[in-house]
């Protein structure tokens, strides 16, 4: 299994969410048959010029705190490469395999660089290119009060003990002394069992880890160091 690179050789590539500037995605979070069938998503563009756009699809595990993505098996997809006039969308289509609830896939949308611009571009600039990374899931989410925080001893640990999947958001430490400190991490994905770790600064002492999931706000109490 080989883990993707998100960073291209030869250009500055920007992950963005789906409704940043440019390009529209709908929706951001995309909801899968658990037996297997058909799901999609649109790609509009407010651009004032032609842009070409790919898409790909990756299965989509975690291990040792990192994401692993390989190419998708058995889920088909079209179209793969096309390109998109001011004001316009374009529908991709899906067909998803039966994971009996279990699948987890990232779909990677990349703006690829016309010819008329990459010929405008000199050897002394940067070819900018933009990137969004999408979730898809055929599964129900966890219930948020499941997740398991723990204490180590450069980091807080994030574990997801399962059946579903934990999107988590507005991370932040609750210190013994009452102050809060905003984690940074921005949205945290676990997947079912999967375990992350959140880095906190030497010296922190905190005892309670605040999140929030979809509106609504939680807490969860930390373990001791094992």
């Amino acid at each position: 299994m080989r883990h993707l690179a998100l960073l291209l050789l030869g250009a500055v590539c920007f992950l963005l969410p789906a409704n940043a500037q440019g390009l529209a995605i709908a929706p951001i979070l995309i909801d899968a048959p658990a037996e297997g069938g058909a799901t999609s998503l649109s790609v509009s563009s407010s651009l004032d010029q032609d842009v070409t756009v790919q898409v790909r699809v990756f299965d989509w595990t975690q291990a040792d705190g990192e994401d692993l993505l390989e190419p998708a098996k058995g889920l088909r997809f079209a179209p793969e490469i096309f390109t998109l006039r001011p004001g316009t969308s374009q529908v991709i289509r899906m067909s998803v395999p039966d994971t009996d609830g279990a699948g987890a896939w990232r779909i990677i949308i990349d703006e690829l660089p016309s010819a008329s611009r990459a010929q405008e571009i000199s050897a002394a600039q940067l070819s900018i290119r933009l990137r969004y990374v999408l979730a898809m899931f055929a599964g129900a989410p966890a219930a948020p009060e499941t997740l398991i925080a723990r204490m180590e001893p450069d980091a807080v640990a994030l574990r997801n003990p399962g059946p579903g999947w934990l999107r988590l958001h507005n991370l932040s430490l609750q210190t013994e002394a009452g102050g809060v400190v905003p984690s940074g991490a921005g949205i945290v994905y676990l997947l079912p069992g999967s375990e992350m770790n959140l880095l906190r600064q030497d010296g922190e002492r905190a005892s309670i880890l605040n999140y929030s999931v979809g509106g609504a706000s939680y807490s969860a109490l930390l373990s001791p160091e094992r």
